[in-house]
């Protein structure tokens, strides 16, 4: 089964570091470099987990997480 994940933090050295790793283990993984980026992306493209940051500029994760399970509560989010 293919698995694809989202990674949405706004600090770019984890992103690439957890991006190396899970891509490694054989996940697609999709990256956003914001919370609104994030959700758009997750609407869009469906991951099956997203990787949330709770502090980002803009739209912190817990402002993506709510909207995200109101649009599509299947999705894991951690």
């Amino acid at each position: 089964m293919l698995r694809r994940d989202r990674i949405v933090d706004d600090e770019a050295q984890l992103v690439s570091l957890l991006s190396r790793f899970f891509s490694r283990l054989g996940f697609t993984v999709l990256t956003a470099p914001n919370g609104r980026e994030g959700l758009k992306r997750a609407e869009e493209e469906h991951p099956d987990l997203v990787l949330l940051d709770i502090r980002m500029p803009g739209m912190d994760g817990m402002q993506v997480l709510r909207r995200i399970r109101a649009r599509a509560p299947d999705i894991s989010v951690i």
